[in-house]
């Protein structure tokens, strides 16, 4: 289990669980039991949404104001977590809880759940969807989660994918992801159920790490759940955006940015910002507006090609990778001969 401990399977009872989820820690300070409580109806909330996807549209959620104090329930778990004490520092395999991953969790937690609240002030007031609002929550959140990097110091900063012990695969595939959940919140597709998924993976990854961090679970298999979380949500999104015929459009900006960003290194603010202004426009073509329905036979095609410019740059990027792999071992066994001959 790596930095995490011994702990073993076999050891793992119902009560050493209990033992280690339920500790001094959160009594007799009442406020952290609230931390314990919210986990407890949140995930109680998550298998009820999913547990209605064969059977209700949009996970039954609605206009009405149970959805709302729903969401507020989700807002205040994330930001809860800032009463835990936790280690200034990630350590090496990089699934536990540091400083600036909190903090991110409970930006990009928020930028979700204020699309679902923009869904659902415009479908209980009537109003036409405010997609600039979109947008401005999408920059919105990375100015935030910059703002939180630089407030946690240098000590407190990791990468979430470069710096996790993951095949380098798996960690591009991740990052992949990270473009597609952006995308779908800017793109804007009025579902609730997308957003929702891109909130649990984001709460449920979170307790995860805590399960970590008790030596409750390996670091191996946090990380093989982590991409099966992430595969449902695009599972998810795909159906939303298959329902407002918008899936390939939405793919499409999703892999251009990951293409600007992971092999062209643009800036993201200006690459989000392009791709906003981009997203305006495009979003006729499937809305029909302004005589511009006719060119939504073209996103299969700027999908196809979308797709080619990932794989290229996953290529590449695993080159370099394994390139520089092989350097270093190459270097180590040089350092090694070298000591030897001495």
């Amino acid at each position: 289990m790596g930095a995490g401990g011994r702990q073993t399977s076999a050891a793992i009872t119902p009560a050493v669980i209990y033992s280690k989820l339920f500790t001094r820690e959160d009594y007799p300070h009442k406020v952290l039991g609230v931390h314990k409580w919210l986990g407890i109806f949140s995930l109680l909330h998550y298998i009820y949404r999913f547990a209605l996807v064969p059977f209700k549209t949009d996970m039954g959620f609605s206009s009405g104001w149970q959805t709302a104090t729903l969401l507020a329930m989700h807002l205040l778990l994330s930001v809860s977590s800032m009463i835990f004490k936790i280690p200034k520092k990630r350590i090496v395999e990089g699934s536990r809880i540091w400083p600036e991953y909190r903090l991110h969790s409970i930006c990009f937690a928020c930028r979700s759940l204020a699309c679902m609240a923009l869904a659902w002030a415009e479908l209980r007031y009537q109003r036409a969807p405010m997609y600039v609002v979109n947008a401005a929550i999408v920059i919105g959140t990375m100015v935030a989660a910059d703002v939180a990097t630089w407030s946690v110091g240098e000590a407190s900063r990791s990468s979430t994918i470069r710096d996790l012990d993951a095949p380098p695969a798996v960690q591009f595939f991740f990052s992949v992801m990270q473009f597609h959940a952006t995308a779908g919140c800017l793109v804007g597709v009025r579902r609730f159920s997308t957003q929702f998924v891109y909130v649990w993976i984001i709460q449920f990854t979170a307790f995860l790490m805590t399960l970590r961090r008790k030596n409750l679970a390996p670091h191996k298999q946090l990380v093989t759940t982590y991409g099966a979380m992430l595969s449902f949500g695009f599972a998810i999104a795909t159906n939303d955006a298959l329902s407002a015929n918008s899936w390939a459009l939405v793919n499409t900006v999703a892999n251009t940015a990951a293409v600007g960003r992971l092999g062209c290194r643009i800036d993201k603010y200006v690459l989000w910002g392009v791709m906003a202004i981009f997203t305006h426009f495009a979003r006729k073509t499937v809305t029909g507006e302004d005589g511009f329905g006719h060119l939504a036979a073209l996103w299969p095609y700027t999908w196809a090609l979308s797709v080619v410019g990932v794989l290229i740059v996953g290529k590449a990027k695993l080159e370099r990778t394994a390139a520089a792999e092989a350097a270093e071992k190459a270097a180590l066994e040089e350092k090694v001969a070298s000591a030897k001959a001495q």
